[in-house]
């Protein structure tokens, strides 16, 4: 990377960086399978199992280029080795470090400075020193005071860090990624305006949560599926439809991600009915119609992201009825946030469908014309 070096008296600079090369990220593979596509959003090449840790070299905005293209990361979890600052340029200043509280003199009379802080120095005159504010300029004496004066390095957060106190080990301020920040001396940074050293944002190593939530408004959903199911014309002319059992909590299962995150995986068992209500289990359940369940399945996902703002993905695990006395998982749809807030669970299904990850048996679907044909042939 080209080394930059700028003379200043007051850092008021935005840097940005492409990060190409310079992460070491590790990503492992949460949903059933995922996508390695040759750009974002672009043509899938190949996919990846569940488990799989793959390395991550560099990011753009949720996808992350590993060695044989790019991942949607919304279905990772991400274990973030690389620092927490990039370094893009060197900035050549003089800044002041208040060591004790000191009283200085403004245009509007005095002013008081607290420890710990540190500021640009505008210009300096026998015992004192000028510096920058954000009030405006103020004049320090020297006492009780370090000068840092050289090139420093300079870049952006790569990852959302905490500002930390060195008097008080305790969070000065929320930093953003990509956050510009100058590094005076060890892990003494300046930020703006604020001085302290910078400390990765902790969460939780495991946290539980509970279904019972998200529960009522699932199966609100469902029975709104199945209704329509019922009172559908293919359903009268064929005799029968395929429900969706009401959730339980056995249903949803959740995983704890990086930075407090999680993911959501919920289990869809689908079973064949008679219009009296009674269970048909001499046959395997078939979905019938491919766009009302992607219409069903988008309500779904809607719901959980809703329900839970930390979700970085929820997966849909669908179960049939085998016609031999237990369930059968015939694929999945997993959906992600950066999609869910791009407004994907209010798209067109087919839009919807084509922005998941997902993988579902050909064997599950029949259409209208088929059902009809089957029905006229007592088939």
């Amino acid at each position: 990377m080209k080394t930059v070096i700028k003379s200043i008296m007051i850092p008021v600079i935005i840097a940005t960086a492409f990060l190409n090369g310079a992460l070491a990220d590790t990503a492992t593979i949460m949903i059933d399978s995922l996508s390695i596509r040759i750009r974002p959003e672009g043509q899938l090449t190949e996919t990846v199992d569940r488990g799989t840790r793959i390395p991550i070299f560099n990011y753009y905005q949720n996808w992350g280029r590993e060695s044989k293209g790019w991942i949607d990361t919304d279905f990772t979890r991400l274990n973030t080795t690389s620092p927490s600052v990039i370094f893009t340029e060197k900035i050549k200043g003089k800044f002041l470090e208040i060591n004790k509280p000191t009283i200085g003199i403004s245009r509007k009379g005095k002013v008081k400075l607290e420890a710990g802080k540190t500021y640009p120095v505008v210009a300096e005159k026998n015992n004192i020193v000028i510096i920058q504010t954000g009030n405006g300029r103020i004049a320090v004496p020297r006492n009780f005071t370090t000068t840092l004066e050289g090139e420093f390095p300079a870049g952006i957060l790569i990852k959302n860090a905490s500002l930390i106190s060195p008097q008080t080990g305790r969070e000065i301020t929320f930093l953003k990624k990509g956050t510009f920040c100058i590094k005076l001396k060890n892990n003494l940074f300046l930020v703006n305006g604020n001085t302290g050293s910078i400390a990765p944002v902790s969460f939780p190593s495991h946290v539980y949560f509970s279904a019972s939530e998200l529960l009522n408004k699932l199966n609100i959903v469902i029975d709104t599926f199945n209704s329509a199911r019922v009172s559908s014309a293919i359903t009268e002319r064929l005799g029968y439809f395929p429900k969706v059992l009401p959730l339980k909590e056995t249903s949803i299962r959740f995983v704890n991600l990086e930075n407090g995150k999680i993911g959501v995986f919920i289990n869809l068992k689908y079973l064949f009915y008679d219009l009296n209500g009674e269970e048909i289990k001499d046959r395997k359940t078939r979905l019938i119609l491919k766009k009302g369940n992607e219409v069903f399945w988008q309500k779904l996902s809607k719901e959980v992201f809703e329900s839970y703002p930390n979700a970085k993905f929820v997966q849909l695990n669908i179960f049939r009825f085998n016609g031999k006395g237990s369930f059968e998982k015939e694929g999945f749809v997993a959906a992600g946030i950066t999609d869910y807030k791009s407004g994907i669970c209010d798209a067109p299904p087919e839009k919807f469908m084509k922005k998941t990850e997902s993988e579902l048996s050909e064997d599950l679907w029949f259409f209208a014309n088929e059902v009809y044909e089957r029905v006229e042939n007592d088939n």
